[in-house]
């Protein structure tokens, strides 16, 4: 008998959880550059972001199971 067990989700869950504000949610009174890159594809985006603008990557918001990574360089 193994003593292993294999646990995972279904495609369409959403197993980012939460991590606190992405980058393109803070600092909504400026212009900022947003980088996105798509952990499940390896797709990538640089967002431009205008004042206000508090928008995730289109990419992120049609695939929710994917898991995309945002940063923003000081």
């Amino acid at each position: 008998m193994s003593s292993e067990r294999a646990v995972s989700a279904a495609e369409n869950v959403d197993k980012r959880g939460s991590s606190g504000d992405e980058p393109y949610e803070t600092d909504l009174d400026e212009r900022r550059v947003i980088y996105a890159y798509c952990c499940t594809c390896k797709e990538t985006e640089t967002l431009l972001l205008e004042v206000g603008d508090d928008s995730p990557w289109a990419h992120d918001e049609q695939n929710a199971s994917h898991e995309v990574e945002y940063w923003r360089e000081a």
